[in-house]
């Protein structure tokens, strides 16, 4: 299998099961709560190892015990943390609303959205996976000379992730996903770019590329019985088959066809690609990360 560079986050995320969607001056019931570890980097990366890839993480977690909490959980889902940063700061959790449907608000600290990559280990990958908000061009431009890179449409005006392949969800991103989405996407992928790959929900996923568009329907997803889904990590699941698809030479519409299909394993069941690793410690970040 491959071995792959996840550049992202990891977080400690607080889920909020709500009665009903969020709304501007309503109330809302809260149905329960507990503590995971979150992240894009993570939820990919997760994936990855649960399909038997190797994992070098770039990201960064607290020194307090809510990160040491979750360290432990990536130490003991396989990941290769040489490059997992240490922060004096202390743990400030992501909390993520989830509606009876299943959709999430998320409401992040804006200190770990005023992140910058700045710099990447020279390490020899046969992928590198881009998820991060801002990034010194430099850094990324140098990442693609050496590797394939796969990255995240990154929701600031005006950021470049030189790549392969750019994945954005619509519901994240303006522009349209029609006429012209290949043409826009090259500004922030570069010449580089070869597909443009949106999902946009519970609707298929669309593919550009410089000859054409397409749409790849979704697996069907069989959620199990009782309680409400959560589509939180959906997405980064979604990046991690696709990615699989790519290392295993598939041609983009098999590689987006195999994202849908990981994504939709997830939905009916975390611990099917997370085991019980990363979703069993709700008492322990508790105790960490305090109420």
């Amino acid at each position: 299998m491959g071995h792959v560079l996840v550049v992202g986050s990891v977080n400690v995320d607080r889920i909020v099961r709500i009665a009903r969607p969020l709304g501007a001056g309503g109330r809302v019931s809260v149905l329960g709560a507990h503590w995971r570890c979150g992240g894009g980097g993570f939820a990919t990366g997760a994936a990855l190892l649960a399909l038997g890839h190797r994992v070098s993480l770039v990201a960064t977690l607290s020194a307090d015990a809510a990160g040491e909490a979750c360290r432990a959980v990536l130490a003991q889902l396989g990941f290769d943390l040489r490059y997992l940063a240490a922060s004096e700061a202390p743990t400030v959790p992501l909390e993520i609303f989830v509606d009876p449907a299943g959709e999430r608000t998320i409401v992040a600290p804006a200190a770990s959205e005023a992140r910058r990559l700045t710099t990447l280990p020279a390490l020899a990958a046969d992928l590198a996976y881009i998820n991060v908000r801002r990034a010194e061009a430099g850094v990324l431009d140098a990442l693609a000379g050496r590797c394939r890179v796969v990255a995240q449409v990154p929701l600031e005006a005006g950021e470049r992730r030189p790549a392969e392949a750019l994945i954005a969800s619509a519901s994240d991103h303006a522009f349209a996903l029609g006429e012209g989405a290949f043409d826009h996407a090259r500004r922030i992928g570069g010449d580089g770019l070869k597909v443009l790959v949106a999902t946009d929900g519970a609707r298929p996923v669309h593919l550009s590329e410089a000859h054409g568009r397409m749409q790849v329907p979704l697996a069907p997803v069989e959620l199990p019985e009782g309680g409400p889904r959560d589509s939180t990590g959906a997405g980064d699941v979604f990046a991690a088959g696709f990615i699989d698809g790519c290392l295993r030479g598939e041609p983009y519409a098999a590689c987006a066809q195999r994202g849908s299909e990981i994504a939709a394993r997830f939905l009916a069941d975390r611990k099917a690609l997370w085991g019980d690793a990363a979703l069993a410690l709700d008492m322990s970040l508790r105790s960490a990360a305090g109420p």
